[in-house]
C-alpha cells in the first residue's frame, strides 16, 4: 500500500527476536482470534513510526493488568496518511450516517468484510463481490474484533462502519442484518470527537470524553457538534461535575457515555497490583509547553489505572478485557465491570464498583428508546 493511503501496523519479533514495527500485508491479513485494532489520533501519521509503535505499546501496557486467564489479543494500529485527515472531521459532521473516507473504505474492506463474507473483493470501481455467509457465523467471527478509537480515530471507526454497511448490502445482506452485525463489534472510543447522538445504534460502544477536553470543545465550537448531547447533559452534569469524579449515562442499548474531568498534571502513577507500589511516570503534553495551556486530551487520561489520577481509572482496562473475552453481544454496562480473577485487590474492586454505581445517571428522555 502506497504512502498516499493510511496503513495498518503490528509489532512482531524479527529474526534476532527483537520486536519491530511492521506494516501489515493485507493480502495475508486475517482475523481468526481476539483482535484489537487501534485507530489513532490525527498526529499518528505514516511518517511517524514512533507514534504508531507507541499506540500498540499503550494497548499492551494497559492489558498487562488483565487477569492471567484473559485471552491475549493480537494488536494492530492504524496510521493516517497525513494531517489532511483533519478535513475529514467537518466532512463526517455533515453526513455522519453516510460519510466514509478512504481510510474507512480500506479498513472496512480488509478488517470487517472478510469476517462477514468469503472470497470478498472490492473492485476498482468500488463494486463488491463476495459470498454472503450465514449471519450466525458472521456474528461469531465479528466477536473477535474490538476497535479502540482515540481522538480522530473515533471518526475513522464510524466511517469504517458506514463503508462496511454499504459493502454488506452489495453482497446480499439486508440493512437490518448489516446493522445487527455491526453491534457484534465493540468500539471503545476515547477522547470522542465524532457525533455520539448520531451513533447510538451502530457498534456496541463505550465512549469516554473528559469534561474539560479542549480538543473536544474546540471541535464542538468549530463544527457545532455534540449539541444535542450537551443539552442532554447540561441540566444535571454542569452542576454536578465538581461534585462527582465520574458520570455515566447509557444513551442507548448499545452506547454508554462516560465523562470525567482530566487532571492538569502531566504524569500518572503506574500501579504494581502485587505490592501496591506506585511508580510516577511523566508523559508528553499534546500542546507545546510554550503555550502554557493544557489540552486534557492526551490518551493517558483515558486509559490510566491510577485511581488518584481521574475518574476514568480502570474503565478502559475493564472494557478492553471484557470486550476481547466476549462470547456474545454484551450489555454496555457489563463491559465496565471488573472481570473474574481481576488482578486488583478486593478492596480496589469494591472501590471501583462504588465509583461506577455513584456515576450512573438516568437516560435522557430525548435519547431513551
Amino acid at each position: 500500500m502506497g504512502d498516499k493511503q493510511g496503513k495498518l501496523w503490528e509489532r512482531v519479533p524479527d529474526e534476532t527476536g527483537k520486536v519491530q514495527l511492521k506494516e501489515v500485508d493485507f493480502s495475508q491479513f486475517k482475523i481468526d482470534s481476539p483482535t484489537i485494532v487501534y485507530l489513532s489520533g490525527f498526529l499518528t501519521n505514516n511518517n511517524r513510526p514512533g507514534y504508531v509503535s507507541g499506540s500498540i505499546k499503550k494497548m499492551e501496557e494497559v492489558l498487562k493488568y488483565a487477569p492471567d486467564d484473559s485471552v491475549k489479543p493480537k494488536i494492530y494500529a492504524w496510521s493516517h496518511k497525513g494531517l489532511s485527515n483533519l478535513f475529514n472531521l467537518a466532512a463526517y459532521d455533515s453526513l455522519p450516517s453516510k460519510r466514509a473516507s478512504i481510510a474507512g473504505y480500506i479498513l472496512a474492506e480488509h478488517v470487517i468484510m472478510p469476517l462477514v463474507s468469503d472470497e470478498f473483493r472490492r473492485m476498482p470501481d468500488g463494486s463488491c463481490l463476495g459470498h454472503k455467509i450465514p449471519p450466525e457465523e458472521a456474528a461469531k467471527r465479528l466477536r473477535n474484533l474490538t476497535f479502540f478509537g482515540y481522538s480522530a480515530g473515533t471518526i475513522v471507526a464510524q466511517e469504517t462502519r458506514n463503508a462496511a454497511t454499504k459493502m454488506m448490502k452489495q453482497i446480499g445482506y439486508t440493512e437490518e442484518e448489516a446493522n445487527k452485525m455491526a453491534k457484534e463489534v465493540v468500539l471503545i472510543a476515547a477522547g470522542v470527537i465524532s457525533r455520539p447522538t448520531k451513533e447510538l445504534d451502530r457498534y456496541n460502544t463505550i465512549g469516554l470524553v473528559a469534561s474539560n477536553d479542549r480538543i473536544n470543545r474546540f471541535k464542538n465550537l468549530a463544527w457545532g457538534l455534540f449539541g444535542t448531547l450537551r443539552r442532554a447533559f447540561t441540566t444535571g452534569y454542569v452542576k454536578e461535575k465538581n461534585k462527582k469524579p465520574l458520570n455515566i449515562r447509557k444513551l442507548s442499548p448499545s452506547y454508554v457515555f462516560v465523562q470525567a474531568a482530566a487532571r492538569p498534571t502531566l504524569y500518572e502513577y503506574k500501579v504494581d497490583v502485587n505490592t501496591g507500589n506506585r511508580d510516577k511516570k511523566g508523559f508528553d503534553p499534546l500542546y507545546p509547553s510554550w503555550t502554557q495551556r493544557r489540552s486534557y486530551h492526551e490518551m493517558v487520561h483515558y486509559v490510566t489505572v491510577d485511581d488518584r489520577n481521574n475518574g476514568f481509572s480502570r474503565v478502559a482496562l475493564y472494557a478492553l478485557v471484557n470486550a476481547i473475552n466476549r462470547k456474545d453481544i454484551p450489555d454496555g454496562l457489563d463491559l465496565l465491570k471488573p472481570p473474574a480473577n481481576d488482578k486488583f485487590s478486593q478492596e480496589a474492586q469494591e472501590s471501583y464498583r462504588q465509583r461506577i454505581a455513584l456515576a450512573l445517571k438516568p437516560t435522557p428522555a430525548k435519547l431513551a428508546g
